[in-house]
């Protein structure tokens, strides 16, 4: 019997040993060990100081004024109203706020920030569409911080120059700590050149907002890769082509197969929408709680559209209700204005393409409304070369990268039963990048098993509250904040 427990102890002390072995990397060192409720009381108490801090307060203020200015607009008459203006680091952005009902339980309001159309043409067009903006959406909202943005340029791209991502993080910042914003609920909504910037901005800032809501815009060969945890709704008129490359209407269709396709490889994610109105060419409604009319597979209508010639069939219509054969007139010709065009278009659509039709609400509020924001999701996928290195924060949800790592994509995933965390990435991401610890997601008060290909090391994490502050003020978001960090190059050479 004893030389059966003492061959029992035996065969237990070399697995013990090398469990000793292979926890070989501590972050933090000069931090101290804490016990999970310590780790959130600490966690509350820096969340909370971010939300107190009168010197954040007075900086943000500071950079935030009143800008009461007669608009040098077309449509408007010497349109005078009171907008804001944000200067931050030499650049500057102008805005229209409103705050619309009443908070929350918790004092907090939802965010709804908005693009508005135009693009490259006269300052006085897209001050023009600025002031629409500035009312656009606001009716669907019920409660909120409202604001509409007027591009920072009168190019093309001019809600999402290099210089705009810092200033779109800065005033999300500002509404969270001067107005009271819910940092897990910031939407992005906007309609045209407007549409343009969401399909741009909303992939390099997906860490930010709950969910998204793109109309009419193009896309511009953007990647949505990094959206998985980020739910969007794409819509366009049917016959919104732009020019015959634009072709606008299709390039939304074409990302509900896309994002599914997504969704199929990664396991998760990527919810969305696509609203493909019908007959609407540029301009539809989607800022009111209506039935709309609208494709029921927008994938076989891209489908259809690349193996026919849908533009001719649409171009046809626009001819026989003698209305010329202009690309440009097909999208931008009202809906209503025709009853026989209106027709002639839907038939076109469900008889000579033979697509079916269905009725939804299409209210981008209202979709964009249902979700609240995951800051710390269980997996992420990164697309290093869709992001916005201009940012002053290099952190995505819970991994960081220095700006000049800007190729190949990073999946990573954590397990809460076996507090481990799996990292994989392809091979072309060109530099070392970092797993962040944040507090929401993983037990550190545990040790963390991090793996990565065949290499698998045991972690201890001291919380560092210095780390967390200084964390949650480079977000300017409080639940973006981590305890720690530990480099991907130090997970491959201590597990090796």
């Amino acid at each position: 019997m004893v030389s059966a427990v003492l061959l029992a102890a035996a065969l237990i002390l070399p697995a013990a040993s090398l469990a000793q072995e292979t926890e070989a990397f501590t972050v933090n060192p000069s931090a101290s060990p804490m016990t999970a409720e310590e780790v959130r009381a600490m966690t509350e108490d820096a969340r909370e100081a971010f939300y107190q801090d009168s010197g954040l307060r007075e900086e943000l203020a500071s950079e935030i004024e009143s800008w009461s200015e007669v608009l040098p607009t077309a449509n408007y008459e010497a349109e005078e109203r009171e907008f804001y203006i944000l200067t931050h680091e030499g650049n500057c952005m102008r805005f229209f706020m409103e705050i619309i009902g009443e908070p929350d339980e918790n004092g907090r309001y939802p965010l709804y920030i908005t693009l508005h159309g135009g693009g490259g043409g006269p300052e006085e067009g897209n001050n023009d569409e600025w002031i629409t903006m500035s009312y656009y959406y606001k009716g669907a909202v019920g409660s909120g911080i409202y604001v509409a943005c007027r591009g920072i340029t009168d190019t093309w791209d001019l809600h999402f120059r290099d210089d705009s991502y810092p200033l779109y993080d800065r005033l999300i910042e500002a509404m969270i700590v001067l107005h009271n914003a819910d940092p897990d609920r910031v939407y992005l909504l906007g309609f045209s050149a407007g549409g343009d910037g969401v399909y741009q901005v909303s992939p390099r800032l997906a860490d930010r907002f709950a969910a998204v809501n793109m109309s009419s815009g193009h896309p511009n060969d953007v990647s949505l890769l990094n959206l998985a945890n980020c739910p969007i709704c794409l819509q366009a008129g049917i016959r919104d082509w732009y020019d015959e490359d634009a072709m606008r209407s299709v390039r939304a269709a074409e990302f509900d197969e896309t994002l599914s396709g997504f969704r199929e490889k990664y396991g998760f994610g990527y919810e969305h929408r696509v609203f493909i109105h019908v007959p609407a060419g540029h301009n539809y409604a989607d800022n009111e709680d209506r039935d709309s009319a609208v494709l029921a597979s927008p994938a076989q209508f891209a489908e259809r559209a690349a193996d026919s010639d849908a533009l001719n069939v649409f171009l046809e219509v626009l001819e026989e209700c003698g209305l010329g054969r202009d690309v440009s007139e097909l999208s931008y010709y009202p809906c209503g204005d025709s009853e026989v065009f209106d027709i002639g278009i839907t038939a076109a659509v469900t008889e000579t393409l033979g697509l079916e039709t269905e009725t939804e609400n299409t209210n981008a509020v209202a979709y964009v409304s249902q979700f609240t924001r995951d800051p710390a999701p269980a997996r992420i996928v990164w697309d290093l070369l869709t992001r916005a290195r201009t940012r002053e924060k290099n952190s995505f949800y819970w991994l960081e990268a220095d700006p000049s790592v800007d190729r190949g994509v990073i999946t990573a995933e954590y397990d809460a039963a076996s507090n481990t965390i799996t990292v994989e990435k392809d091979a072309e991401v060109n530099g070392d990048f970092a797993i962040l610890f944040n507090p929401s997601l993983v037990d550190v008060s545990r040790p963390v098993t991090i793996r990565t290909g065949d290499i698998e090391l045991i972690v201890r994490v001291n919380p560092s509250e210095e780390f967390l502050r200084d964390s949650i003020i480079e977000n300017g978001d409080p639940a973006l904040g981590c305890v720690g960090k530990i480099m991907y190059s130090d997970i491959v050479s201590s597990g090796k």
